[in-house]
C-alpha cells in the first residue's frame, strides 16, 4: 500500500543519517569518439546508448569494458530514444532526416528508417505496437502505428514539447512544454471507449485531458513516479514534484541554472539532475531532499544515467572539443538504517 507523502516526514523525523561532504567518487573518465554533442541517454541489452549529434550516431558503450563497443554513424541529429528490450529494437528520433531510425540490439545495426512527416524530437512507446513522437518545431505530437508505418493520430500541443512519459495504467502521456511553462496530460482513449472510423475500425484519439502551468519558467526533463502519481520536471533552477492528477506544486529543490535531464532510481529512491557542469542528488523518500551536489568541471553535459545493476551513474560531455563520459559510483547505502526502498519504517 502506498505510504501517503503527508505522513513521509513524520516516518523520517524518527530515523536520521549523515549525508558526506560528496556520496559520489569518480572511478573513471572515457574518451568517446567524435565532437562533444549528446541528447539522450538509454539502456539495452546491458549497454548504455547515447544520441551524440556532435557525431552524426548512437554510441554504445559498455561500462565493464569502458569502451564504445559499436558507434551508429550516418544519422542526421539524432534526438531522442525509446527502447523496446522484449524485441530487441531501439527507436531513434532522427530529426534531421525527418524519420525514425530502427536499431537492432542484435548487431547494433539499423535495420529500418521510419519516414515521417515531421521532424521528430523525442519518443516514447506507448504499447500496442505504438509509438509517441513529438515534433518541437511544429509543436505537435502524434502517434504512430509501427506496423503500418504511418501516424494514426496527431494534436497540436501549443507549446514547444521537451519530453514525454507515459502513465500507462491510465493511458496517458505527459509532456514538457518548454516555452509557456506547462505540463500537459494527453489520452489516446481507453479500449473501453474507442473512436470509430470507416468501416467500423478502431481509431485512436489523442486529447488534452489537463494542462498544468507551472510556477517556474523552462520545464524540460520529466519523469513520471507511479508509486507516488507524481511527476518530477527539471525548470530552470529547480527540480518540482508534481501531483499527476492535478498539477499542484508538491514540493521543489533548488538547482543549478540550466538543469535539464532526470533520471530516477525508484529502488533506492534517488533522483539525479544533471545540468551543464555539475550533477544535483536528491532524496526521492517522502519530501525531495537534495543530499549531494558536485561539479563536473571536466565533462561538461546536460545527460545523465544511472546504471542500477553496476551501481554507477555515466554522464556524457565534452572537455576542449573531446567527448567524455564521466563514471562515477555512490558511496553511501541506497537506504538509510532501519528503511526499505520506500520509506516505510520496519
Amino acid at each position: 500500500m502506498r505510504v501517503p507523502r503527508l505522513l513521509i516526514p513524520v516516518l523520517l523525523a524518527c530515523v536520521s543519517w549523515p549525508a558526506s561532504a560528496s556520496d559520489l567518487r569518480e572511478i573513471g573518465m572515457v574518451n568517446l569518439p567524435g565532437p562533444p554533442g549528446f541528447s539522450q541517454v538509454a539502456f539495452a541489452d546491458g549497454m548504455l546508448l547515447l544520441t551524440h549529434p556532435g557525431a552524426s550516431s548512437v554510441d554504445i558503450f559498455d561500462a565493464v569494458r569502458r569502451r564504445d563497443i559499436a558507434q551508429i554513424t550516418g544519422l542526421e541529429s539524432p534526438r531522442g530514444m525509446a527502447v523496446d528490450d522484449k524485441n530487441g529494437r531501439v527507436y531513434v528520433a532522427d530529426h534531421g532526416s525527418n524519420s525514425i531510425a530502427v536499431i537492432a540490439t542484435d548487431g547494433w545495426k539499423v535495420i529500418d528508417a521510419i519516414r515521417l512527416p515531421g521532424s521528430p524530437d523525442s519518443l516514447v512507446l506507448g504499447g500496442d505496437g505504438k509509438l509517441y513522437w513529438a515534433d518541437a518545431d511544429a509543436q505537435t505530437l502524434s502517434l504512430l502505428d509501427l506496423q503500418t508505418k504511418q501516424d494514426v493520430a496527431q494534436i497540436e500541443l501549443g507549446g514547444t514539447p521537451r519530453d514525454l512519459v507515459t502513465d500507462s495504467a491510465r493511458h496517458l502521456v505527459f509532456v514538457t512544454l518548454q516555452d509557456v511553462h506547462q505540463i500537459v496530460a494527453v489520452t489516446s482513449g481507453s479500449p473501453t471507449s474507442p473512436a470509430v472510423g470507416p468501416g467500423g475500425a478502431n481509431v485512436p484519439q489523442l486529447k488534452i485531458v489537463n494542462r498544468f502551468t507551472l510556477n517556474a519558467s523552462q520545464p524540460t526533463g520529466l519523469i513520471y513516479d507511479p508509486q507516488y502519481n507524481e511527476l518530477y520536471t527539471a525548470v530552470r533552477s529547480s527540480v518540482l514534484a508534481i501531483s499527476a492528477d492535478t498539477g499542484a506544486e508538491i514540493d521543489r529543490v533548488a538547482a543549478p541554472a540550466g538543469v535539464d535531464s532526470l533520471w530516477l532510481d525508484p529502488d533506492s529512491r534517488t533522483l539525479y539532475a544533471a545540468s551543464e557542469g555539475s550533477l544535483v542528488v536528491i532524496s526521492a523518500k517522502g519530501r525531495l531532499t537534495k543530499i549531494d551536489e558536485i561539479a563536473t568541471a571536466d565533462v561538461k553535459g546536460h545527460t545523465v544515467a544511472f546504471d542500477a545493476e553496476k551501481n554507477i551513474v555515466l554522464l556524457p560531455g565534452g572537455n576542449h572539443g573531446t567527448s567524455k563520459l564521466l563514471i562515477l559510483r555512490p558511496m553511501t547505502p541506497n537506504a538509510p538504517p532501519g528503511m526499505d526502498s520506500d520509506a516505510r519504517v520496519r
